[in-house]
This record gives C-alpha cells, structure tokens and sequence, in this order.
C-alpha cells in the first residue's frame, strides 16, 4: 500500500492529473487508508532473518533504509519495509473503508450475484445498464437512468471495462464485429450506425515480472499455505485472539521491498521494484531460498493488446513485455545492480541465474510468456487523454474520465492508466478513484437538445440527448441531428 511516488503522475498522466492535482486526492485517500509497515498489533515484525540478509547485503552496497510511505518519492536505491493497507491487524483496504461508509447512505444499493452485460444507449447517451444473474439471487433486465441527467461510472478493471465497452459497441471495429458475430451478443447488439469505434483494448500494461532466487543459511520459511488449512497451535491463537504474530503478516514473508531507477540509452529513466519473499522457486526449494522479483515499471515503452473472443471472454492477445531493447536492457542492468549489492553478503548463492550464467544470457533465454513475466498489475485498456480516439488519437476516456463519444459514460479504474507507475499499484487507482469523483461531480448536469440542434459526429463532445419527442438521429460520421 504504497502512497505515490509524484514522478509517476508527472510522467504519465495528462493535465489535470499531474502531481500537484494529485495531492489533495493522495490526502484523502491516505486519512482513510493509513496503511502500517507493522501490522502485528503489537508492534512486531517476525521471522525477519530473510529480511536481514537482503537489507544488509543492500546497505553494504551503499543502498539507503528508508519507511517507504514517509518519503514516497526516494525510490532509487533505497530499501523498506512493506506497507499494507491493514488495520487492527487485519486486512482493510476500501473494503473496509469506502465501502462501509457507502453503505450507509440511504441512496446507495449493493447488487451481489449480477453482472454487467452492457449500457444500453441511444447515440451517445446511456440510457439504462442491462444485468444478467451469475448466481441464485441476482438480478435479470435493465436499470433505466434518471432521463437526460443519469450517468454510468463503469469500474470493472481493465479487462472488465474493456469488455464491458465492447459489449456496449465501443471500442475498434475488428473487436465489435466479434461481438456482433457471437451466439450471445450479435442479436440484440446495440447497430452499427451507432458503433464508437475508439482504441479500446490497446495500450495494455503491466509490470514485467523477472524472478531472481537466492540462497543463505540464515533464512527461515514459514510455510504460509500449510497454515491455511492446519495452522501452528499457538500462531492461530495469537491471530484469533490477540490479532499479533507472524499470520498478520503477507504471505510468503515479503520483504524487504526495494527501488532502482535505470537511465536508458534512449534517454528514458526506467523504474524497477524488487520484491522480495521468503520462498523457493525456479527449481530451487524451499528452506533457505529467497526469491526476489523485479517489476519493471514506469518508462518501459512495450505495450499490449486485449481482445474479445466469440464466446465474449477477454484474452491478452499482445503480450506488455520487452518489446525493445531498451526495456530489456533495464531488466538486465537492474540484476546486475543487485547482484553487485548483495556481493559482500557471506555464504550466499545464486541458484538463478546461476553463477556460471551471465545476465545477459539469463535474461535473453528466459521466455517471454504471460505465465512467467506477467505481475498482474494491469493497466491501461481505456487510456485517459485529450487525443481522442475516435479521429486517430489514443485516448478512450477525456480529461474528466468520460468515454469520448458520450455525454454521461465515465471509466474510473486502472484502465485509464497511461503508463505503469513505480510500485504496486492499489494506492494510484483509489486516488484516481478520488481525483475523478472531483472531476465528476464538478461537471454540470447533462441538458437535452431543441429540433434540429447537433447531437452527436465524430468530433462532437456536447449533449447527445434530444428533447422530447425529438431523437438524435444520424446524418452522416459527422453530424447527427436532433429530428
């Protein structure tokens, strides 16, 4: 639960949401979610032996100590302990935050065993949300908007929006063929007169996860999977009773967490994460093993690709990862670094890449596959920005998270992302959460539109809503007309 390094709004977002639009939302978001690097509740970190010999090796190196979440931005050759969006020792987050305030308001209604199928609109205006039951209990049929004013906030995830989107007849062209041509959709599907062809699914992102492992004798394992279904006596007691120990911890023991930036010879500077855990992996066992991943993250320039299958299921069809050398030059440099780091650390071994294999040739074997390389920190399918996507741009959603195209369909969630960001990204997407309700709230209410005014064309970015009894109505790509 990491607060903001502030580069990463500079780098990748849009006016708007740059750092200083950031910070009130950052405020907000960190008054309700702390989040604490000791979440025994009393006080205590345990089973640190792995810690200590990774933060040592690292401080011999001349890396720096640092409590991550006091100063965000010292992200390049320090070490922390991990912050965790936990409280009274136990898990928190906006489960226990967001959500409990929400559903103490009298206008706010939780909906278990539904999904989403799609909006349902008219041009450019949402006029209702279709659902579907995916368990007993759940909902079947459309919720209407409040006319002209209502307006949709879909959160979904990355691929979950995109999908959402494509369903609901925006997004690129090849994809809403697909979803016109499948057994589920095709009939009912919204026409394609009415189609928003915007670049939906493109600019997928995610941190390239490198896994690196290590051996000493100091190290101590905890089996954190065994505990799940047959814990240690004494641990589970001190969990259920007292909320302290070493089950108030993340499994598998991680730590310490750690921040390099790389300088590219293509002038970008490229940011890494190093997580490290108490676990074997790659062939070596647990025990004594230490495996450390490093994510890279903000500056790498490889982007992928979602797409929509005709049983309507979203696939990572372009793979995020290492696409130029410059990406793969960082991955190399960053265990390079580390493995310099860790050198004067006694008794510890590299098992991989093992010690007769150069990094380079380590990094240019290892496969470049989702089941391998992915972090699962998705990103980026609905991108925010001003160049908008229906005439050549690469933007889904405007500067106020508004679908381009519409007057009242917003996105808020780790799709609008340009780029990746330094760490593991939970903190962004709730403060992105809280700097687009701003945004939301400020905009003034929708208005409907006299005969024979424009409401709807390729550039058009007023109301799509006609008043009554007149529709919008197309004329040609560029204009449609309130007849």
């Amino acid at each position: 639960w990491w607060k903001p390094n502030t580069v990463d709004w500079d780098y990748n977002f849009p006016a708007g949401w740059q750092s200083t639009d950031m910070a009130a939302a950052t405020s907000r978001v960190f008054s309700r979610i702390p989040g604490t690097d000791h979440p025994s509740l009393d006080g205590q970190l345990y089973l640190q032996q792995g810690f200590d010999v990774i933060s040592g090796g690292l401080k011999a190196g001349g890396w720096t100590s640092v409590t991550a979440n006091d100063v965000p931005n010292q992200k390049n050759r320090t070490y922390a302990h991990t912050p965790y969006m936990s409280s009274n020792g136990e898990r928190g987050g906006p489960m226990a935050t967001y959500l409990v305030t929400a559903n103490a308001r009298s206008n706010f209604k939780l909906w278990t065993g539904t999904s989403v199928r799609r909006v349902v609109r008219q041009g450019g205006h949402v006029t209702g949300v279709e659902v579907e039951p995916y368990l007993s209990g759940g909902y079947s049929g459309v919720v209407n908007l409040t006319s002209i004013t209502g307006r949709v906030i879909l959160s979904a995830g990355t691929f979950g929006t995109a999908k959402l989107l494509m369903r609901s007849g925006i997004g690129p062209a090849d994809q809403l063929a697909v979803v016109a041509g499948s057994g589920t959709d095709g009939a009912t599907m919204i026409g394609n007169q009415s189609w928003i062809e915007l670049p939906v699914g493109y600019n997928l992102d995610d941190h390239v996860n490198t896994d690196t492992v290590v051996e000493h004798p100091n190290v101590t394992f905890y089996d954190f999977y065994a505990a799940y279904d047959t814990p240690n006596a004494t641990d589970e007691s001190n969990y259920l009773t007292k909320r302290t120990g070493i089950l108030t911890q993340a499994a598998p023991n991680i730590g310490p967490m750690f921040w390099d930036e790389i300088p590219g010879a293509d002038g970008i500077t490229r940011q890494l994460q190093w997580t490290a855990r108490v676990e074997g992996s790659n062939g070596t066992p647990d025990g004594k093993a230490m495996t450390m991943s490093q994510y890279l993250g903000r500056g790498a320039t490889s982007r992928g690709r979602t797409t929509i299958t005709s049983g309507l299921d979203m696939v990572v069809s372009t793979l995020p990862y290492l696409q130029n050398e410059y990406d793969v030059a960082a991955v190399i440099q960053g265990i390079k670094n580390l493995q310099a780091a860790l050198a004067s650390v006694s008794d510890l071994v590299w098992t991989y890449p093992a010690a007769n294999t150069t990094v380079e040739d380590f990094v240019d074997d290892m496969v470049v596959s989702y089941s391998n390389r992915r972090a699962n920190h998705w990103i980026g399918t609905a991108k925010i920005g001003t160049d908008d996507g229906r005439i050549g741009g690469s933007a889904v959603v405007d500067l106020n998270a508004k679908v381009y195209g519409t007057d009242n369909l917003f996105v808020v969630d780790a799709s609008i992302f340009p780029g990746h960001v330094t760490t593991n990204p939970s903190s962004y997407v709730v403060t992105v959460a809280e700097r687009a309700s701003e945004k939301i709230v400020a905009l003034a209410a929708n208005t409907a539109l006299a005969e024979y005014a424009q409401c709807g064309g390729l550039q058009w970015n007023g109301s799509f809503t006609c008043k009554t009894p007149y529709t919008c109505t197309y004329q040609n790509d560029y204009y449609w007309q309130c007849l």
